[in-house]
Order: C-alpha cells, then structure tokens, then sequence
C-alpha cells in the first residue's frame, strides 16, 4: 500500500481493568463507564468482585442511584428485585415469583494484583484467555493513580515496542533490546535496558542503568518488571488501559515495589534510618518518577492519528511485529 491510511481503531477484545480492589470493600458498589455503556463493579459481602450492566432488565432503573448489594445479590432501587452473580433474578420486592427472562447480564471478572478486571468482546464471546495472577507475599502495597484521557489502548500499548520514543520522548540513553520481542497467542514479551537521569531519587545529573521485561496480555494488561543495577531497587510497574467510549479511555497505572535488601546501595546515608521509612522514600520517588514519565506522552496519544502502514525508519523497534499480533484482537476483522 503506498497511500496514507490514517483510520479510527474499533474496540479491541480483552481483559480490562475496572477498578482497584481496595477501591469496593465487602458490600459496596460504583459504576463505570465501559465500552460506551455504565457497568456497576460491586463486591458482595462474601467477598466476591461482580460486574453487571448498569440497569436493571425489570423497569430499567439504574443501580447506581440507589441501588445495594444485599448479601450476595444486586438490589435495584425501584421495585427491589434482587439479582445474584450469574444474573439470575433471585426475588422481586413484594416476594412473588421472579420473573424467568428478567437476567441482568453479568461480566466475566478476575482480579489480579490488587486490581479487578471484566472482560470485552465485540462480538460477545467469552474470555479467550487468562491474565497471570502474581500474587505473592514478598511485595509492598501498590501506589495507583488513574487519568482520563483520549487515546485508545492499542496505541498506548505500541510503545512497549517503539524503542525510538524512549529517547525523543522520556530522554532514555544507550537504549536497546536483551532479547528480541516474541509473542505467543495474545501475549507479548520484550526486555530492554536504558540509561535515565537519576534525579527522582534525588541524584539530579547521575545515570542509572535500568533493565525491564514487558509483558502484555492484550492491550488491557501491561506489565512491566524493573530493575535499578546496582541500587537493589526491584519494582514492577502496571499499565492499564479501559476504554470509556470510542474516543476516551481510563489510563491506571500502578507500582509496586520488593523492600530493599540494603538501603545504602541507594545511598549510604539511608542505612541510619529505619527500614520502613527508607522502602516508603524509594517507593513513592520511584512511583513519582514512573508518573512522570507516563504523563510525557500525554500529549502525543491525544492528539495523534492512527497511521498504517507506518513509515518507519531503523531505530523504530519491531512497530510492524507488533500490529500483525494486534491484529486478534479485533475478531470483527478477522
């Protein structure tokens, strides 16, 4: 093709994230927007994580202006028709016989790393994958933050992939690749390393030496595990991308972090304070300093266009690898 084709991305398939678990505790719910539609992210009081459409298949009251969970069910607000986690109406608010065709569509949903996900089709189907769980008992507690903004998670995915941003864009030196990019069904895997000013541990003009493996389990799920040579610093970093609509999505991003072995790798001074107060420094700076470098493409994911094919040049990093695996995540096209 030799012509600029510069295109709309649809809604990809996937597991996405909804939310933090911290964020519904035992009996509470919200609602978010997901897909072009509200959804209600709700916990039951045993313990489990539910997302259901937002209105309710009685009367079409919507559960988030009024709405509870009760026990293990969805109470609506209008006529209190109850609905458990499968969808099924379980009772109606004057005890009579549930209707059979009132269900409440119900999302399938796992939670993963202190996060809750739902998964999207476009064509309905059910989960074609797993995500990884990761949980261990080794990690300090996640530091989130979420931003809206206009950027679809195929793009914002692609530069785990696009080596020559790193430079341009996050001003990353002597960056390349540990081992070559490699996929398998809807998972990604690439190591770098980098060099980048140390100045968000407070060493303004220093270099550090940093390695990182990326993996992605569709464009919803990204996983970045990081490692500060010389300083024992060990973090993984989470991005996470849920669309709102087809313009705007929910960008989470989170980081968690191993407790330092020796503090005074980082600095010698740190080894005289109590090692609580030196994880939480390198902690939250570390988490500073990844928050930064996310709001750096801001501007470049709000307001581009999406251009295929590329013109790309030596330096790129494997772009084109990329978009043929992102491919499957548009089963409308296949």
């Amino acid at each position: 093709m030799n012509t600029l084709n510069i295109q709309h991305l649809p809604y990809p398939e996937g597991w996405f994230c909804v939310g933090t678990s911290e964020s519904i505790a035992a009996g509470q719910l919200k609602v978010v927007r997901f897909f072009g539609s509200d959804v209600i992210v709700y916990r039951t009081v045993g313990g489990r994580a539910c997302v259901a459409d937002a209105y309710c298949p009685h009367m079409g009251a919507h559960f988030a202006y009024g709405g509870s969970v009760e026990g293990e069910s969805l109470r609506c607000p209008f006529h209190g028709f109850e609905f458990s986690p499968e969808g099924e109406c379980t009772r109606t608010g004057y005890n009579t016989t549930p209707p059979r065709d009132a269900r409440l569509p119900q999302r399938e949903v796992c939670e993963r790393l202190g996060f809750i996900f739902a998964w999207y089709s476009p064509t309905g189907r059910s989960s074609q994958w797993q995500i990884p769980d990761g949980s261990d008992g080794r990690w300090l507690p996640n530091l989130t933050q979420s931003f809206t903004l206009r950027a679809h998670p195929q793009e914002t995915t692609e530069n785990s992939v696009d080596i020559g941003h790193l430079s341009v864009i996050h001003g990353y030196k002597d960056v390349g690749a540990l081992s070559p990019l490699t996929t398998t069904g809807p998972h990604l895997h690439a190591r770098y390393y980098m060099h980048r000013d140390a100045g968000f541990l407070g060493k303004a003009g220093e270099l550090l030496r940093v390695e990182f493996e990326i993996n992605a389990w569709g464009f919803g799920f990204s996983h970045v595990d990081a490692h500060v040579i010389g300083l024992g610093i060990h973090t993984n970093h989470f991005i996470f991308v849920t669309p709102q609509d087809e313009h705007t999505s929910t960008l989470t991003i989170g980081l968690r972090m191993e407790p330092l072995a020796n503090p005074a790798q980082v600095h010698p001074a740190l080894s005289l304070l109590p090692r609580a107060v030196v994880n939480e420094i390198i902690r939250r700076s570390t988490f500073a300093g990844f928050a930064s470098d996310v709001k750096q493409d801001f501007d470049i994911w709000q307001n581009k266009v999406y251009v295929h094919p590329p013109r790309l040049a030596t330096g790129d990093g494997p772009v084109m690898r990329y978009r043929q695996w992102a491919r499957q995540f548009y089963p409308t096209a296949a």
